[in-house]
């Protein structure tokens, strides 16, 4: 018992390791290769991209001005690239190559070359420097594609013959602004300049010598003495900055727009510094950095200290400007009132004007523009404050017999200063557009010929000018079912008492009774355009059916008569009690209407045109 037991056991535990070992077998077999994964080899035939394109640094050797770069560039892909450039992201510059390697170089599929690029450097630079290469490749098929690449070079010995820099690791670069003559659209600024106590506006356009710079702030330096800062102070802070990074050669611009002279500034040109501060991207103790620029401020008219023998201050003269003004409606038509209302202002804001008399005058011709309601042309203002306004409304109105075109109405204006109570005088003008009315009769349009489908039909109506200004730019066209122009009439300039004679053909496409309309177009002194309609109502004849070219058209009824003798009814009996027949009586009936109808309108057009002679 105990020994088949202990078999038993035995068997048992070999099936489960010969389990066991099966499974760890299956397990090897069910593992994919990782090699494709960690070599990540594109396919044969891949396209290129910047995951196909491995980019290799070695060893950079420097001279004096310029720094050799060695690098390889593997192609992964199944296809051929072209390395175009390489650009200097750091610097903001282009890399050249060595003549040994040009670019652009094409590099074959599963294949690599190596380039050796020139950079350069200011020749003072120490300590370790990475610079961002960007290399821009071009495949045979696809899109065009650029690859990353930092370069670290070591500028661990002085490159122009030093010892050790002991340690030192800051690169010697250029100011990271500078003052620029141009803003970023390349248009010049020019230096700020203004009179004292107004407001002058001051551009500041920057432009950066460096890259990995952002967080840019400028402060005006603030002082008490107007020859450091000329300006009144009228804000705590006049910080302005700018978020985000700039690149080495870009040009930013912070503008002032509210600084105002102060009054008390003499002229000439004032030195304005201002504070320039940033970050670097690179340092990560985000310590600020800063540096001080320099404006010029032109004052071209300052403060002046009292020149007059007995030491009083010079006082300006107050002067009086129309400011605005508005005429109560749009169009003014001769012999019609009107009013005028203006706005005065005293551009002085040091001293008030009194006692101001102010005369209306036509300065074009008398008695064109007068009052209205036999009124004053004299208006008087007692007292207009400094730097205050007045409004004033005077009715005017314009003679009948105006011709339609701008006058000039003259404000003469005598005033005192109220301090001095010295007098002075100015002038003003105000320009007043005035029209003459149109009016226009136009006779009822005669028809010459009998309308037929398809043929030139003459027509003729006078124009009447009874206005006094002329008519410009006259124009006729009709409107209608089948109603069409033959030619376009147009009639010119219509002088005020004079008739436009308007002779002109339509050709109507379709028959039967047409109402439409003549429209006559024309335009004012200022271009408006006008029209007027005449009714015009035709009965338009058929043309005859070609079917049977022997049939003629009765007068009367307007119905094809005659024919082809073929086409007689056999049934019916004709003339002499005989079918069919050509109907040479029904021919010579209609050749003989036919002439007619060209003999009179022959005789009518003749008639109308000695007429036209004699007027």
């Amino acid at each position: 018992m105990n020994r088949t037991l202990k078999r038993t056991l035995a068997l048992a535990l070999a099936l489960i390791f010969t389990f066991m070992l099966a499974a760890s077998a299956l397990a090897e077999n069910s593992t994919p290769d990782p090699s494709p994964e960690v070599t990540a080899t594109p396919a044969p035939g891949a396209p290129a991209s910047a995951d196909s394109i491995t980019i290799t640094v070695s060893g950079a050797t420097i001279s004096a001005t310029h720094i050799y770069i060695p690098v390889t560039v593997m192609n992964a892909s199944g296809e051929a690239v072209t390395l175009e450039s390489v650009y200097n992201k750091t610097a903001g510059e282009s890399v050249g190559s060595d003549a040994s390697s040009p670019l652009p170089m094409t590099i074959p599929a599963n294949s690599s070359r190596e380039v050796l690029l020139t950079d350069t450097h200011n020749g003072s630079n120490s300590g370790t420097v990475t610079r961002t290469l960007v290399f821009s490749f071009k495949p045979d098929s696809g899109s065009s594609f650029t690859k990353y690449q930092n370069v670290s070079v070591d500028f661990g010995v002085d490159v122009n013959g030093g010892g050790s820099n002991e340690g030192n690791t800051t690169e010697a670069v250029d100011p990271a602004f500078r003052l620029s003559s141009y803003d970023e659209a390349g248009e010049f600024v020019p230096a700020p300049s203004g009179n004292a106590g107004k407001g002058v506006v001051v551009r500041i356009p920057l432009q950066c010598l460096r890259s990995n710079i952002s967080n840019v702030t400028i402060t005006p330096v603030l002082s008490t003495s107007l020859d450091s800062f000329p300006f009144e102070i009228s804000a705590l802070d006049y910080t302005q900055g700018l978020s985000g990074s700039l690149y080495r050669g870009a040009i930013v611009e912070f503008r002032y727009s509210g600084f105002k002279l102060n009054k008390m500034v003499t002229a000439g040109v004032k030195k304005v510094d201002f504070t320039i501060s940033w970050l670097e991207d690179w340092d990560a103790t985000n310590t600020r950095q800063s540096m001080t620029i320099s404006i010029y401020v032109n004052v071209i008219k300052g403060y002046e200290e009292a020149t007059n023998p007995d030491g009083t201050k010079p006082v300006s003269k107050p002067k009086v400007i129309l400011d605005s003004y508005s005429i109560s409606t749009d169009k003014i038509y001769a012999g019609e009132q009107f009013d005028v209302k203006f706005t005065l202002r005293n551009t002085s804001d040091e001293e008030a004007v009194q006692n101001i008399q102010i005369s209306i005058s036509d300065t074009a011709e008398v008695g064109k523009l007068m009052p209205a309601n036999n009124g004053s042309n004299t208006l008087y203002i007692a007292k207009i404050g400094k730097g205050e306004t007045h409004t004033e409304t005077i009715s005017m109105q314009s003679a009948p017999d105006t011709e339609a075109k701008a006058y000039t109405l003259q404000l003469d204006f005598s005033y005192e200063g109220a301090s001095n109570v010295a007098s002075y005088t100015a002038t003003e003008t105000i320009a007043i557009p005035i029209l003459q009315r149109i009016r226009i009769k136009v006779d009822e349009p005669t028809v010459y010929d009998d309308p037929w489908v398809g043929q030139s039909c003459a027509l003729y109506f006078a124009l009447y000018n009874m206005g006094k200004a002329p008519i410009y730019n006259c124009m006729v066209d009709v409107e209608g079912e089948g109603l069409a122009m033959e030619e376009t009439y147009f009639g010119g300039t219509v002088a005020a008492g004079s008739t436009m004679r308007a002779d002109f053909s339509i050709i109507p496409s379709v028959g039967g009774d047409i109402a439409g309309e003549i429209v006559i177009t024309y335009e004012d002194v200022y271009g408006e355009q006008m029209e007027e309609r005449l009714p015009l109502n035709l009965f338009v004849n058929e043309e005859v059916p070609m079917d049977d070219p022997g049939a003629m058209i009765d007068p009367e009824t307007g119905m094809p008569i005659g024919g082809d003798p073929g086409m007689a009814d056999p049934g019916i009996e004709t003339i002499g009690g005989q079918t069919g027949g050509f109907p040479w009586v029904w021919v010579g009936v209609g050749a003989a209407v036919v002439a007619a109808a060209v003999a009179a309108v022959i005789l009518l057009k003749k008639k109308r045109a000695k007429e036209l002679e004699d007027v």
